[in-house]
């Protein structure tokens, strides 16, 4: 099996990176039922609120999993900004680092303007950790992933 090419924390994690956003999910093992689920095509919502962005993923036996993204706290903020298409890989890592299943999407013009726009205007926001981070905890407890599919800007299938 391959193995991801940056070691990580067990849970779930997202990045832009050179040119893509990347959703890592790292459990212990994934079984080929689990793994089989995903042949179906999965859910993906780009939320905006409180000029907090957040990716929602949903299907197969993932339950809804919640990726934070804050614009101003990435090393490829630039490259993210100026980008004309929006490239998405979705990982899963077993405890060995190792993928287990990989998918990825370029989203159409129209889907990667909007998230774009909002990334724009979240890099326009005064930033201070410690605020961004009691809000994210704020929403966290406030919602379940899937019920912030109601900001949703974007949403299609992966």
């Amino acid at each position: 099996m391959e193995k991801f090419k940056y070691d990580m924390e067990m849970g779930a994690v997202m990045d832009f990176v050179e040119d893509r956003f990347m959703l890592v999910i790292k459990d212990e093992s994934w079984s080929q039922e689990e793994l089989d689920l995903l042949k179906n095509p999965m859910d993906l919502h780009f939320c905006y609120t409180q000029d907090i962005a957040i990716f929602v993923l949903e299907g197969g036996d993932i339950d809804s999993s919640d990726f934070y993204f804050n614009i101003q706290d990435c090393d490829w903020k630039d490259a993210c900004l100026n980008s004309e298409l929006v490239n998405i890989d979705v990982y899963l890592l077993n405890g060995k680092n190792e993928i287990c299943w990989k998918k990825s999407k370029t989203l159409s013009k129209e889907d990667s303007q909007q998230i774009l726009d909002c990334l724009s205007k979240q890099a326009q926001v005064q930033f201070m950790q410690d605020e961004y981070d009691v809000n994210v905890l704020g929403i966290q407890s406030a919602y379940q992933p899937y019920e912030l599919n109601k900001y949703a800007v974007v949403s299609t299938k992966f």
